[in-house]
């Protein structure tokens, strides 16, 4: 049986936390240990309050609020926040205005925001709601609601985050998780910088910093600022199982040769893997095991090193969100649809894990072959993994996808997914 999870003493903190946000103190939740662990614990909290997510890389106010807004808009419509908000300052019931405005023209809505915007007190949460239900009048080359509330709160983004946030219902604005992204230095100094000002200007804001504890260690030794106190006060210990108490783990699953994998062991506890996700882990190295001596359990164990795989993915900070499992692809092949191991529309990256013996069949690596071209046809990077290298070698899968997800990042710079598209013609 898996250990308890570590993480468990760790809510009372998060407790407290949340109960200074609440009294308007400014609060920095700092979880010190690996991106895993971090995430694992912040959305087991965030699930018991009902709280959606935003997970963040960006260390500058501006992307922070981008992706949080990225995050709000995902879980809810701020045009329809903002009218609730205007409706309320004009005495309407909750509700009316949205509806009213529903079906309206141009030129009917703006009438009608005409008569109702005079109701609105002078301040920045005036000027966002102001600004998200005049799109796209007031910022006429705008992208989108980002553009049109940082024009109206003159380019400040922790002003429009500020303003954003109070729009939005208590308990219903996305809570923002910053994770470490990589080594560079001075990283963490601008990660608790842009956090600690977050939590400054949004008292109510919930924000955690991950960060791991020898880093965190280093900047804690730096000149005594505000900031410094903030992360100091807010800092939470994550505790994780070590690469031999994995491997103790794997051998009462049953797993004969766990001492083999202590590679992947040491990746998955230097990343915090949760223990739903180890356990696995464990389940897909003893069924290949199994399917070493036995042909006919090949498949189980394949679907089994794919289930871990995607717990991996999803519960990394890093592609946490990017990838649908056994997934449809927006176009059909010889009049059938196109299904993906891991697909993810927003970089264009097919991941496909194999199981040996699939290589032995003529007919299914052509088909392979015939997929892979039409997947590439359409602007898709495909990537083919070994079942048995997803176990034996996970280390060096992991780092090869982080390094495809930053390439396709990089390359595509945020041009939206193609629309559903018609048949790849082979």
């Amino acid at each position: 049986m898996p250990s308890p999870r570590p993480e468990s003493a760790a809510p009372p903190a998060l407790e407290r936390h949340q109960r200074r946000r609440e009294q308007g103190i400014p609060t920095l939740t700092v979880l010190a240990g690996p991106p895993g662990a971090a995430l694992a614990l912040w959305r087991r909290w965030l699930d018991t309050r009902g709280q959606s997510l935003c997970v963040c890389a960006s260390t500058t106010p501006e992307g922070l609020l981008r992706e949080w807004m990225e995050a709000l808009g995902q879980a809810r419509s701020p045009t329809t926040d903002a009218a609730e908000h205007l409706g309320a300052a004009a005495g309407l019931r909750p509700g009316e205005l949205a509806s009213r405005l529903k079906g309206k023209t141009a030129h009917e809505r703006g009438v009608l925001l005409q008569a109702l915007l005079p109701s609105l007190a002078p301040g920045d949460v005036s000027a966002a709601c102001r600004a998200l239900l005049q799109l796209p009048q007031v910022v006429p080359n705008s992208a989108g609601p980002l553009d049109a509330v940082l024009a109206a709160c003159e380019g400040d983004a922790l002003r429009a985050l500020g303003a954003m946030h109070a729009l939005v219902p208590g308990g219903a604005a996305p809570a923002i998780l910053v994770w470490e992204t990589g080594t560079e230095a001075g990283w963490l100094e601008r990660a608790a910088r842009v956090c600690a000002r977050a939590c400054e200007g949004v008292p109510s804001l919930v924000v955690a910093l991950q960060a791991e504890r020898s880093g965190l260690e280093a900047y804690l030794r730096g000149p005594e600022s505000h900031t410094r106190a903030l992360v100091r006060e807010g800092r939470v210990e994550l505790t994780v199982p070590s690469a031999e108490e994995l491997v103790r783990r794997l051998e009462a699953q049953g797993v004969h040769k766990a001492r083999a994998l202590e590679a992947p062991l040491r990746q998955l506890a230097a990343d915090g893997i949760p223990d739903e996700v180890l356990t696995r882990y464990g389940e897909a190295a003893r069924k290949l095991e199994v399917a070493d001596q036995e042909s006919e359990a090949a498949d189980g164990a394949r679907s089994e090193a794919e289930r871990f795989l995607y717990g991996v993915l999803d519960s990394l900070p890093a592609t946490r969100g990017l990838f649908e499992l056994n997934a449809k692809a927006e176009f059909r092949l010889r009049g059938r649809p196109v299904e993906v191991d891991f697909l993810s529309r927003r970089l264009r990256l097919a991941v496909e894990v194999d199981g040996y013996h699939h290589f032995r069949d003529a007919e299914r690596y052509r088909r392979d072959r015939r997929k892979d071209l039409a997947l590439q046809r359409h602007g898709y990077w495909v990537l083919r993994f070994l079942a048995d290298d997803v176990v034996a070698r996970f280390e060096e899968i992991r780092d090869t996808l982080l390094e495809v997800i930053s390439i396709r990042r990089q390359d595509l710079g945020g041009p939206p997914p193609r629309g559903e598209g018609g048949d790849a013609g082979l």
